[in-house]
């Protein structure tokens, strides 16, 4: 079972902390949440990671970043390095913060899951990137979280089903499933497709491996699952 918690505030999502002008923002936000709870870490999900200016005013780092999906394609290496780079970034320039990574992942199409290549979109390099992405959390000592983005499949907007086109269902298939998607645009039927389970809430094979790889260093650790 699963028990919410809250482990930090935080806000502007992948906002401008690039630019000096806003740490003001992000500064009056931060003593505005330790004034109210100084218990909890302050933070923000940024994606300009070591370009980012106001870091001073976090107590736990947290970069977005999807190596070897939105870049670096196909290089399985890619999450390793980077995480591993950051995570020295961090230890180097804001000494004493936890460093956590708070969206990474892959997209895959469940109904593609009898591809048996690792072509973008199947599940087998959807499970490979997030498998490098955990792996490379789980053995780094200066890395203290992460957060796979994202837990189920879930419509994106109406302009990505315009440009993408529907998923065309089977006829009198249940759970809806897609005969046609178009995997080479951004969004397959419209969908973001970074769940490790579907639309649907079918598994994808990513939930298994990275249930896998928690529960084993759970166990390690004589944590019970």
């Amino acid at each position: 079972m699963n028990h919410a918690a809250i482990m930090t505030w935080a806000w502007f999502n992948e906002g401008p902390s690039d630019k000096s002008d806003a740490c003001p923002a992000y500064q009056a936000c931060a003593e505005k949440a330790r004034a109210a709870d100084p218990t909890r870490f302050v933070t923000w999900a940024s994606n300009k990671e070591d370009n980012d200016k106001c870091l001073d005013h976090a107590t736990l780092v947290s970069f977005n970043s999807y190596p070897a999906w939105y870049y670096s394609s196909g290089d399985l290496k890619k999450p390793k390095e980077h995480w591993d780079s950051m995570a020295a970034y961090v230890k180097e320039h804001q000494r004493g913060k936890p460093f956590a990574i708070s969206e990474t992942g892959a997209g895959g199409v469940y109904e593609w899951a009898h591809n048996s290549s690792d072509a973008k979109w199947t599940t087998k390099y959807q499970t490979e990137i997030i498998s490098a992405d955990v792996d490379a959390a789980l053995d780094n000592d200066d890395l203290s979280a992460i957060t796979l983005w994202h837990f189920f499949d879930f419509k994106g907007n109406d302009d990505a089903t315009k440009k993408c086109g529907p998923c065309e269902y089977l006829p009198g298939v249940s759970p809806p499933t897609c005969a046609y998607v178009d995997v080479n645009c951004d969004r397959p039927g419209g969908l973001n497709h970074k769940g490790v389970v579907d639309f649907w809430r079918r598994k994808k094979e990513a939930y298994g491996v990275v249930a896998a790889k928690y529960n084993a260093t759970g166990e390690r650790r004589g944590v019970v699952g």
